[in-house]
This record gives structure tokens, sequence and C-alpha cells, in this order.
């Protein structure tokens, strides 16, 4: 019975490790694709205007 025992530790260790790993370069990953936009304004302050393209606040 000792045998089943025996890699407890070791699965243990390794879970801990798997996971402050995985979190640390799914952090990283995350924190870089962050959307960049860059907008230009053509007219005035007050103007009307539409926006073309892709709605990044509507996920």
């Amino acid at each position: 019975m000792e045998w089943i025992f025996d890699g407890i530790g070791t699965a243990i260790i390794t879970l801990i490790f798997g996971l402050l790993t995985g979190g640390t370069i799914g952090y990283r990953i995350g924190i870089k694709k962050t959307n960049k936009v860059n907008q230009k304004q053509k007219a005035k302050d007050n103007a009307s205007q539409i926006q073309v393209g892709r709605d990044y606040n509507d996920k």
C-alpha cells in the first residue's frame, strides 16, 4: 500500500509549480494582448463623427 502514497508529495509540488508557472505566463500574455486603438480626429471639437471598424468596448 505504501507505493500508492510515494508519489503524492511529488504530485503536489508539481501541481503547485505548474499553477504558478501557468498563471505567470497567462498573466503576461493577457497583459500584452491589450487592445491598442489609435484614433485621429479630423474635425473640430463638438463635431458629429461616425466610427468605422470594430467597436472595442462591446465584446
